[in-house]
């Protein structure tokens, strides 16, 4: 289908669509001075339209996931790419910003730009608009093409944006993520509108905004891929002691912990633990450059879990927080009823899926799903009240009760 765009973009197809190239103020000069932020901050004070954003990291290359490039575009103004390697610091835009904010996937960026100091009062995610539309591919090119007939170029989304000077070729890059943002927020928005699902996308973008940043994963080095392979509690203390001092040497030197050693070979080290450090070397990760810098450090921690007391030793399986809810595969084994609780309300929410078009778990969220199925309902009380009470409790917004309240509350009876 042909799409005329708006803005000055080329008309799209979205059955052949339009490779878009460049950036059509061409690729800005990347802002590294606090004078290039101050004058950045005032073209934006002086724009109106909506503020589009983007971030850039380093993951798989740097320890965490810091940002390392903030793109922002208002149409009426133009693109700025902001070092914040740099300038970490961009509280002094956020007059300049204070307009609806557009993001695709928001949930990756919003931790990072409130990291630099910014923070939205409105937002508009693409990508939640997409879900909610029905659409079954979510990445922005996807989206862009779908919606506005025009292809990106997704050459550079793994880099390594830690790189300075950043190549020419990557900025033109980092400009594109923010080049279609405005005109696709204008054509969803009008698409949801017109599907009755505006007030539905305004709740999910403001329960985005409020919500708190996830606590980090208690005891993540349980979660290694292989670590269900080690059945030993000797041995899953020698996994720890080795994952804690690849955090702690990553950190330190700023690698990402899976450059400086797999976990494949964390994992091998723990069920054979090394006696010495030739023994350690044997395993060929460990005689990277970078890792057998440290091999002191890997053999203390391997000695200190293999003299650890039996009592000091790490439980088999992680003790369940009280009052948390299982994994489901385990709840046929441990109640039954409950277990088919759940497939009565997976196959209502499936149901309604087909019937909406909208994926069960964009309708409501799988945990939200678990909690209302894994304690039986109170039989002195109406079902959909006590439903819609559990529903609440989860931050289930209120288009999802209206959607799915009933059909959970008739499953869980019958």
């Amino acid at each position: 289908m042909r799409i005329v765009n708006a803005a000055g973009l080329p008309a799209g197809d979205t059955e052949n669509p339009e490779l878009i190239a460049s950036p059509r103020e061409g690729i800005p000069e990347v802002i590294d001075t606090l004078r290039g932020l101050e004058e950045a901050a005032l073209a934006l004070g002086k724009g109106t339209s909506p503020i589009a954003l983007d971030v850039e990291r380093a993951q798989g290359f740097r320890y965490g996931s810091d940002p390392y490039l903030v793109q922002i575009r208002r149409e009426d103004v133009g693109t700025f790419l902001i070092d914040t390697a740099t300038l970490p610091d961009l509280s002094g835009l956020a007059e300049g910003v204070a307009d609806i904010w557009i993001l695709h996937d928001a949930a990756q960026d919003l931790p990072n730009l409130r990291q630099c100091g910014l923070a939205p009062a409105t937002l508009f995610d693409t990508e939640i608009a997409a879900r909610l539309l029905g659409f079954e591919r979510f990445g922005l090119s996807a989206v862009c093409e779908q919606v506005l007939g025009l292809g990106l170029v997704k050459d550079h989304q793994a880099s390594d944006w830690s790189v300075r000077p950043l190549p020419r070729d990557w900025l033109r890059y980092a400009a594109l993520d923010v080049e279609l943002l405005s005109e696709l927020y204008r054509r969803l928005a009008l698409a949801l509108d017109e599907a009755g699902r505006w007030e539905w996308a305004l709740e999910e973008n403001a329960h985005l905004v409020s919500s708190p940043e996830a606590p980090a994963k208690a005891e993540r080095w349980r979660s290694l891929p292989g670590a269900g392979k080690i059945r030993s509690r000797r041995e899953l203390a020698v996994l720890k002691g080795l994952w804690e001092v690849r955090e702690d040497i990553a950190r330190r030197i700023d690698i990402a912990p899976g450059r400086l050693v797999r976990n494949a070979a964390l994992v091998k080290a723990a069920m054979n633990p090394p006696r010495n450090r030739r023994a350690l070397q044997a395993i060929s990760e460990f005689r990277s450059p970078v890792a057998r810098q440290h091999g002191d450090e890997w053999m203390r921690a391997i000695v200190r879990a293999l003299h650890l007391n039996e009592d000091e030793l790490p439980a088999l399986r992680p003790p369940r927080t009280p009052g948390a809810i299982p994994e489901p595969r385990s709840w046929a084994r441990i109640d039954p009823e409950a277990a088919a609780r759940l497939a009565a309300v997976r196959s209502a929410m499936h149901a309604l899926s087909e019937r909406i078009g909208i994926a069960p778990e964009v309708i409501l969220e799988p945990r939200i799903q678990r909690y209302l199925a894994w304690a039986p309902l109170d039989p002195s009380r109406p079902s959909g009240d006590e439903v819609e009470e559990r529903m609440y409790d989860k931050g289930a917004r209120d288009w999802q009760m209206d959607l799915s309240l009933d059909p959970i509350a008739d499953a869980l009876e019958g």
